[in-house]
This record gives structure tokens, sequence and C-alpha cells, in this order.
């Protein structure tokens, strides 16, 4: 039951007798006998009924979770809610899903949302300035808010360039300009310009901190041409491989045959020696030799992508963690991966789920 001052739900506890609950919630219903798999969602069979309502102008149809009578109850709570939906905000109000499989449902509305006023604007937390600048980006509203929050003092126009950017990842933004003593935004406008990725340009701060280079220095940390000098401190820090570490790698060797893995044209293989991954960045004009000591050490897991008519070239490489998530996948001068191997690519995924629950499984 739904009325200004609130909702209400009736239900029973296993008797013929009704009664308010304490809290309101959604039914839950369960699909498997062991009770681990439950779904709350539920189809609305009256819209009518809204239609010939007060509500008759509300733009709850706009709405499109599952948890539509969650909805209502949020909308009794809070009728301001129509502001931002009618405002292209309507992602900030979605489903989120939970439980022990992941497939229960459950209304979330934006922390950032402020629920005591009834001005659009203060609700957003955006200025009239911020709120035109958003306009057609409205989905970016929520890393847009914690870049602010993060650099106060940063106009809306840079706020805007790093949420763009960086997406929600504040933390590298920081890390970014700790490391090279630079802006934020004089950074961000370097990378942009220069279409250097922020994958790379972690990497490229490890390589300096390897080589006690100075990052401060802006002719390192914002180099002419960023990939030739990439290249150039992957070539400088190659592993020499000693004794003790091919030792390391000869250890990891049979461990990752279970990693190796054939679809169509396409292999999958683990390197032969340090001295062919180094090779392979060498080929490949990318920077995975410098990961040859972490692989060697069992740290993550570099494969080999090769066709099954030339399985001697180097085709692409893959960088896999120990938990058995994949990384990063990079071909000639770190180019994005051809449809055959993204579709290879998406199967070893799944192989590789199999693989390391196996594992989980064992250890526990």
């Amino acid at each position: 039951m739904f009325a200004e001052d609130g909702r209400v739900r009736y239900g029973t506890d296993y008797s013929d007798k009704w009664h308010i609950r304490s809290d309101f919630r959604e039914p839950v219903f369960c699909q498997v006998q062991y009770g681990k798999n439950f779904d709350n969602s539920y189809a609305v069979l009256n819209h009518e009924v809204i239609k010939n309502s007060c509500m008759k102008y509300a733009p709850y149809n706009q709405h499109s979770s599952l948890l539509f009578i969650e909805f209502l109850g949020l909308y009794c709570k809070h009728p301001n809610v129509e502001y931002i939906i009618k405002s292209n905000y309507s992602h900030l109000i979605h489903d989120e899903y939970y439980g022990f499989y992941g497939t229960q449902p459950r209304l979330e509305v934006n922390p950032h949302i402020n629920w005591k006023s009834n001005n659009l604007l203060k609700m957003l937390g955006l200025t009239h300035s911020e709120f035109k600048l958003l306009k057609g980006q409205e989905e970016i509203y929520d890393r847009y808010i914690r870049f602010k929050e993060a650099f106060p003092k940063l106009q809306p126009e840079d706020l805007l360039k790093l949420a763009n950017y960086f997406g929600y990842e504040v933390g590298t933004a920081d890390m970014f300009s700790s490391a090279t003593g630079l802006s934020p935004i004089r950074l961000v406008k370097y990378l942009t310009d220069n279409k250097v990725s922020a994958l790379d340009f972690r990497d490229y701060i490890h390589q300096c901190k390897t080589l006690n280079y100075n990052m401060h220095d802006t002719a390192i940390s914002m180099p002419h041409h960023f990939q030739q000098m990439h290249e150039r401190l992957s070539e400088m820090i190659k592993y020499k491989a000693s004794e003790e570490a091919r030792k390391k790698f000869r250890q990891h060797y049979d461990e990752r045959r279970k990693l190796e893995f054939t679809f169509g044209n396409l292999f999958i293989r683990q390197p032969e020696s340090i001295n062919e991954i180094v090779a392979e960045g060498k080929e490949l004009h990318h920077c995975v030799g410098g990961y040859a000591e972490r692989h060697a050490n069992g740290k993550l897991h570099i494969m080999f992508i090769r066709t099954a008519d030339k399985p001697d070239v180097s085709y692409y490489t893959m960088e896999v963690s120990t938990d058995g998530t994949i990384i990063q996948v990079r071909g000639n001068r770190n180019c994005d991966p051809t449809p055959e191997v993204a579709e290879l690519v998406q199967i070893y995924i799944n192989y590789l789920n199999t693989i390391f629950e196996k594992k989980e499984r064992k250890s526990a």
C-alpha cells in the first residue's frame, strides 16, 4: 500500500494472520531446491491503474527497473525523483544484482543525490554551468563528481577531461600526478594529445623507477615520442637470465602447461625461455620484455598467441594474472586484437574460469 506519508507491506509469517511487516521489502522467490538462488523480479500486470491515478503525469514509465513496486516506494518517499528522471539522470536509479549467484536485483540509488532538497541542481550537487557542461554526457555524472571531490580547485572543463580519460580511477590520476610532479590536467592533456593509454603510462612509470630516472624532469615524464621512449626503456631493462632465474623459469614451466589452449587456426602457448619473451617484445615493438622477470618468478603469466600456419612468427602477446584474469592482449605496436583473436580471447576466458575454479576448490 502506498500513501503520501510512506509505504506499507502486509504479509503473513507461516500463519493465517496478516499484519504490517516491520520493513518494506520485495517478495523473494527461490529458484532452486537448495535455497541459494533467489529472484525478486516480477511483472506488473496493470499499468492502467497508475495511468488513471494522480500519478498519470509522473515519468514512472521511463524507469526500466524490474523492481517497479520498489520504485513506487521510492517515489512515495522522494517525489522529487521526477526531477532526476526528467533531466536524463534516470541512470542514477538502477538495479544491482546480489545474492549467492548474483541473480537477486535490488533498487540502488546513487549516493551523491541530496534528497533533502527539491532543487534539481542542489540534488545533483552541480552548479548551473556544470549542469550545462554535462548536457548530453549525463552518464559520466558519477565520475565527474568523484573528480570534483578529489580536486575541488579545478575548473569544470578540466574535471570533465579527467573524468573522460581516467573513468572512475581517481587514484590513478593522483598517482600519476605524484610520480611526475605535474598537475593532473597538464598531464592528462599530454596523455590525450599523444594518445597514451593509462595502462601504458603506468607501465612507463614502473620502468622509470626501475632505472632510477627522475620523472620530475619533464623530458622524462613527457617525452616528445612516448612510444619510442617506452620501447627504448623496455630494451634497457631486458632481464639477463641468471642461473637462478632459469631454474625458477623451469619450475613454473610445467605448471603453465594447463594454460596452453587451441581454437581453430589459433593457439596459445607459453614462452620456451626468458630470452624468447624479450625477443617477442622486440619483434612486436611493445614492452613485454620488461615482464620477463616477473614471469620467471611466477608473479604473472606471459602467453603467446600464434597461428597454426605460422607457429614460429610473433602474432599477439597476452598477460594473465595469477588468479586467471586476462590483463592485456597486445599485437604489433600495441594494436588491438583482430575479430578472430578477440573471439579466441572470449573462449579462453571461459577456459581459464574452469581451470582456476577447480584450483580454488582443490585448495579449499
